[in-house]
Parts: C-alpha cells; sequence; structure tokens
C-alpha cells in the first residue's frame, strides 16, 4: 500500500476570463484540481456566485501539451493563446462552446507539481486498473 500525504490533492487558484456562446465575458475565479484516486485527470473548477461551481474534467496531459502547442481533438481543447488573459485558452464544444483563458505561470505551477506526483500515484491505481482490464477482457 502507498502513503499517501495528509492532503493528497493538489490545488492552485488562480483568475481565469470565460466567454461563453453568447460571446459574453467574465473574469472569474478559477480552480485546477488533481486528485491522486483520478491520476490521470485535471478538473477545471469555474467558481460563480452564490457558491456556484462548474468542473470541466479532462487528462492533465492535455493541459501539459497546451502549453506549448494546440492539443486536443474532442469536446476540450486547450492551446497556448493570447486573449483577456494571455496564456492559455481551455475550449469545451458540448453542447456549445464555451472558453476560459487561464494565466501561464498557474498552469504551468500546477503542471510541475502533477508531474512530481503523478508516477507514485499511478502505482497505486496501476493493479485496480489491471484486474478491471482483466475483467472487461475476460467477459469478451
Amino acid at each position: 500500500m502507498i502513503q499517501r500525504p495528509h492532503d493528497p490533492q493538489l490545488r492552485v487558484d488562480a483568475t481565469g476570463f470565460v466567454v461563453l456562446a453568447d460571446d459574453e465575458g467574465a473574469i472569474i475565479p478559477t480552480e485546477l484540481v488533481y486528485q491522486p484516486d483520478d491520476c490521470l485527470a485535471v478538473r477545471l473548477v469555474l467558481l460563480g456566485p452564490d457558491g456556484l461551481e462548474v468542473t470541466w474534467t479532462f487528462a492533465w496531459e492535455l493541459l501539459a501539451q497546451g502549453l506549448m502547442s494546440p492539443a486536443g481533438e474532442g469536446d476540450i481543447t486547450v492551446r497556448p493563446a493570447q486573449g483577456p488573459i494571455d496564456g492559455v485558452e481551455v475550449s469545451l464544444v458540448a453542447p456549445t462552446l464555451a472558453r476560459v483563458w487561464l494565466p501561464e505561470d498557474g498552469v504551468a505551477q500546477f503542471v510541475r507539481k502533477v508531474r512530481g506526483r503523478v508516477c507514485l500515484d499511478a502505482r497505486g491505481i496501476a493493479p485496480a486498473l489491471d484486474r478491471e482490464l482483466a475483467t472487461i477482457t475476460d467477459g469478451t
């Protein structure tokens, strides 16, 4: 069993700029969150008024790649961009387009922290993942 630190979750707060399909934009607080029990994912949490939270979950590697060049082919894409906040643009297309710009330094800080942790956390889930894949392939 792998011992985990007291607070295994990594979290980086940032100020983001969100634009929805109707081109209305606003500066909002955001969080990038990594949890060891889902070590392949990042959660981008958009913090709205009255405690409203909207969360997008996608591969943290997509965020890492998007620091350098456009990444992603599905519903979520990430790319370096100049905009209301110069840094990284994360776009979600499902069912309509929404875009969030995040500062490059906050994203880079988050990616560095995750890279330092992900190998340890992945070892903890690898046996469970192997068992799950075996169950799926044995059922065919």
